[in-house]
């Protein structure tokens, strides 16, 4: 049975498992350096990184041609123990107090004693292979039990660690896909020795794609917090783009609430994942800030007609609130249009029962939508005794006035 289209899938698998890895690691690095944790999670991404990658074919073939590595077996060996090391070393911080000599001082040895095993074999025969030493070598169990000592506990940690964050699903999900990654790279490790031990050809040629598995599964547990930030930022612009006619009316109407210079719409939603999030916060605050000057335009029986003309009209419990927001604050407007005179309004205006960036855009969105309802279009304020003056009014009442005196 031909199963060298299953070594072939696997290749294509492990060499863009290892260029996606890469390139999570890369665009991680900014935010890693914030934080020391994240920065030991990912030096030991890193080291499994940089031990995926030394066995891709054109990565071996041209460290075999170097001076420095006479048989790529020394450069790939070294690097693998220190992934080892590196994930070890994170295991351990990450679980108690860190000693870098326990972790740090073991490797060194290894990679001596390593070195020491490759130079007994013909140091012009490549890459070390089973055909080159036998099963019963230090060799192989040597390089094998430190590869396990790293990813086994790693892969525990991760599990453990991802079954206590239970009300974070994007970082439990996280966590256990990087504990399928180490968990991957554990049973490669095993069926080298099983291939050792029995010698099969077909399971050699399964090797590259548990490689390739171990690649995707790292690049996706790591690449996850990306994707939730682009996720994030998109969603935010969006909700930017959307609020932005009503923050627009609200400037234009108040126009003391505008921290910044006003942008145009486009430029409104360009910028960096953290510079959307602090824009969407301050289009919120302003737009709420609008709504607590506005409301002192209306008049509590403003209001109070406002809410009765919107229960009128059989909207859902849930389109009530932002109706009935959007019809006073289409009469507000009215009446700052119109120069009205403010006079504080003992009601407060409704706002999310949750107080939070999502739920009070969520709210502002409802109430951008409610003001094409027919029932919002349809308001008209009553004329009350305590309605706030305007002063056109007060002008047309001067005027009156003056012309029965004469």
């Amino acid at each position: 049975m031909d199963l060298r289209w299953i070594h072939d899938l696997g290749y294509r698998a492990e060499l863009l498992g290892a260029l996606a890895l890469w390139l999570v690691i890369i665009l991680r690095l900014p935010t890693a350096r914030r934080s020391h944790q994240q920065k030991m999670l990912l030096l030991a991404i890193i080291g499994m990184a940089g031990s995926i990658t030394v066995y891709l074919d054109p990565v071996s073939a041209a460290l075999n041609r170097t001076a420095f590595a006479q048989s790529c077996g020394l450069f790939m060996n070294v690097w693998g123990v220190l992934s080892s090391a590196l994930i070890l070393d994170f295991v351990l911080a990450a679980t108690a107090r860190r000693h870098p000599w326990l972790v740090y001082g073991p490797m060194i040895a290894t990679i001596g004693a390593l070195i020491a095993l490759d130079y007994t074999i013909d140091p012009h025969a490549g890459c070390v292979n089973a055909e080159a030493v036998p099963w019963y070598s230090p060799f192989w169990w040597l390089l094998v039990a430190a590869h396990l000592v790293g990813t086994i506990p790693c892969t525990v940690l991760c599990v453990r660690y991802g079954r206590q964050v239970r009300d974070d699903r994007p970082l439990r999900t996280g966590l256990l896909l990087l504990a399928a990654a180490f968990l991957s790279s554990s049973v490669f490790w095993c069926v080298v020795l099983a291939f050792l031990l029995t010698r099969p050809a077909w399971l050699g040629e399964l090797f590259p794609d548990n490689i390739g598995l171990t690649a995707w599964l790292m690049a996706t547990g790591a690449g996850l917090p990306l994707a939730l930030t682009a996720h994030r930022a998109v969603r935010g612009a969006h909700i930017m783009w959307r609020l932005y006619p009503l923050w627009h009316d609200l400037v234009e109407a108040v126009p003391n609430i505008a921290l910044d210079k006003p942008r145009g719409r486009i430029r409104q939603v360009l910028g960096s994942p953290r510079t959307i999030r602090l824009r969407l916060y301050r289009q919120v605050i302003e737009i709420r800030d609008a709504l607590l000057i506005l409301q002192d335009y209306v008049t509590p029986q403003t209001m109070e007609h406002a809410r009765r003309h919107v229960t009128a009209h059989g909207l859902p419990q849930e389109h009530v609130e932002p109706a009935v927001t959007a019809s006073w604050l289409h009469a507000a407007l009215q009446a700052k249009t119109a120069a009205s005179t403010p006079r504080p309004n003992p009601l407060a205006t409704a706002h999310p029962s949750e107080d939070c960036l999502r739920s009070e855009a969520c709210f502002l969105l409802a109430v951008l939508r409610a003001r094409a309802l027919p029932a919002v279009r349809s308001f008209a304020p009553q004329a009350t005794a305590g309605s706030a003056p305007t002063d056109h009014s007060d002008r047309q009442v001067r005027t009156t006035s003056r012309n029965s005196h004469e």
